[in-house]
């Protein structure tokens, strides 16, 4: 479906398309002599099978605009080489590629290896003008077996910015990727790559990246997620300028509920090449890495802005924790290279399991660590550095705890001390005689049944040793009462009978004569 200049829109509704094999496809472009805008290309269909090398494309190669392609599918499904895009190859800017469907799948490589699956934007090699944007808004989109999905320019012209909306990403397999970048041979900047997601799966490979290969700066990376995992050897997140580069790296902004890096996952910003490096933040409830993942940030530029640090590490979040070899770490390497800072807001950091924490600059001045934290839990064979390239170059370490009132919570002691002999039994005495006090507990009475019960109310407690021992004590030695000289002159006189009162009481007497003085009638005892 080709136009060469005539900048009509073509349109195509039906409730399935499908595109198979090299050479297949669906075009709207201008021709290289052409100086009028290239058509837009839009599908309107239930289904779009894309395969096997075949193409949908809209582009110039003239001093003309490209034209705009855009999909609107339920599922559309791009696989073994085949291939959508909207891109410029002459002076004329490309046009945008805007993908709205519930379900997108890209999936794989062609036969011969050569030609990736894919969605692109490009400004081409050769091309003065400036790439298109790239939109995807979908439900699920799986990107895997080396498919990838890219904004860039190879020219001379900047970049197109990719958004991405979407429910569920998946990216699987060496090589499947999501990028905005200014690619090798460019001079124009990358554009800028967004993601908002719920959830974001990277592994086995995959990867996410904004960065530049050329004389253009990279674009910025911003990922907004409520949930991202990165895992497996080679598969992360980035935003990088690379070796022999010469722009800027961009910066790199990750928010998100929780970030989990695992199993040699990394995020990184870096410059490998003149241009200064990016910064990275990550604002996050929660941040996990195990079995050595990363967080880095590397510079091996000189280059200084005033206003802006580089290669700097800046998290916020409620807990960080670090186990299983894994690191955080700001390396700079080269000449008056300085290294980047690593700033750490959390309620809780623990770093452990020969996990480390490192601000350092192999050859010139480490940069700093300022940790704010409630919690810190750092294990023997862990570490926090800042180094330099020697004693005098060496960064800065600082770990701040928020002030704690000590006397909040605490109940006063009463002043008057006391007298703790006193509380003891003298049962409980220590005696002189061979096995002294003993304090026996049979079976389990006085006990409660397990630590979390109470003591029940029939719970009694008895010490049957008492009657045994009391007998056993020594008694107080009280001095004998001194008789009087009164009493030593009372003889002791036997009773001879007694008497019975007209009450009915009865006393005991010595003779006759004091029962008269009694009022008694006497009765005598008679002797035997």
């Amino acid at each position: 479906m080709p136009s060469s200049g005539s900048g009509k829109k073509s349109s195509s509704t039906s409730t399935g398309v499908q595109l198979i094999g090299s050479g297949t496809g669906l075009f709207a472009q201008a021709n290289r002599d052409s100086t009028g805008n290239a058509g837009d290309l839009t599908l309107n269909t239930q289904q779009l099978l894309v395969r096997d090398g075949a193409q949908i494309g809209a582009g110039t190669f003239g001093a003309g605009k490209g034209g705009n392609l855009t999909l609107n599918t339920r599922d559309l499904e791009v696989q073994d080489g085949a291939q959508v895009s909207a891109s410029t190859f002459g002076a004329g800017n490309g046009g945008n590629l805007t993908v709205t469907a519930d379900n997108v799948q890209l999936i794989g490589i062609s036969a011969n290896g050569e030609f990736p699956s894919g969605l692109f934007a490009t400004a081409d090699l050769g091309s003065t003008g400036n790439a298109g944007d790239l939109t995807i808004n979908t439900q699920q989109l799986l990107v895997r077996d080396g498919a990838f999905v890219s904004a860039g320019t190879f020219g001379a012209g900047k970049g197109g910015n990719f958004t991405l909306t979407a429910e569920n990403v998946q990216l699987i397999g060496s090589g499947s990727s999501l990028s905005a970048q200014a690619d090798p041979g460019s001079t124009g900047n990358a554009g800028d790559l967004t993601i908002n997601t719920q959830q974001l799966l990277v592994r086995d490979g995959a990867f996410v990246s904004a960065g530049t290969f050329g004389a253009g700066n990279g674009g910025n990376f911003t990922l907004t997620a409520e949930g991202v995992q990165l895992i497996g050897s080679g598969s992360g997140l980035s935003a990088t300028a690379t070796p022999g580069s010469t722009g800027n790296a961009g910066d790199l902004t990750i928010n998100t509920q929780q970030l989990q890096v695992q199993d040699a996952a990394r995020v990184s910003v870096s410059s490998l090449g003149t241009g200064t490096g990016g910064n990275l933040t990550v604002n996050a409830r929660s941040i996990r890495l195990d079995n050595n993942a990363t967080l880095t940030a590397d510079t091996r530029s000189n280059s200084i802005d005033p206003n802006r640090e580089q290669a700097t590490i800046t998290l916020r979040s409620r807990d960080l924790i670090l186990t299983r070899g894994s690191n955080i770490t700001t390396n700079a390497t080269g000449s008056n290279v300085i290294g980047g800072n690593i700033n750490i807001n959390t309620d809780v950091l623990a770093a452990v399991e020969n996990s480390n924490i490192r601000a350092n600059s192999a050859n010139s001045r480490g940069g700093r660590v300022n940790i704010t934290t409630q919690g810190f839990i750092l294990s023997p064979d862990s570490t926090i550095t800042a180094t330099g390239a020697n004693r005098e170059l060496n960064g800065t370490v600082e770990i701040n705890t928020p002030d704690i009132d000590a006397t909040q919570g605490l109940i006063k002691l009463p002043a008057s001390v006391v007298n703790t002999p006193g509380l003891v039994s003298s049962s409980c005495a220590a005696f002189a005689d061979e096995g002294g006090s003993k304090f026996t507990v049979t079976g389990r009475g006085g006990l409660p049944p397990s630590p979390d019960d109470f003591l029940s109310g029939d719970v009694v407690w008895s010490d049957t040793r008492l009657l045994a021992t009391t007998a056993q004590q020594p008694k107080p030695k009280t001095p004998a009462a001194k008789p009087s000289s009164k009493a030593e002159a009372i003889a002791i006189v036997p009773a001879t009978g007694w008497v019975i009162n007209d009450k009915g009481e009865v006393t005991l007497i010595s003779s006759v004569s004091n029962a008269t003085n009694l009022g008694s009638t006497p009765v005598t005892c008679p002797s035997r």
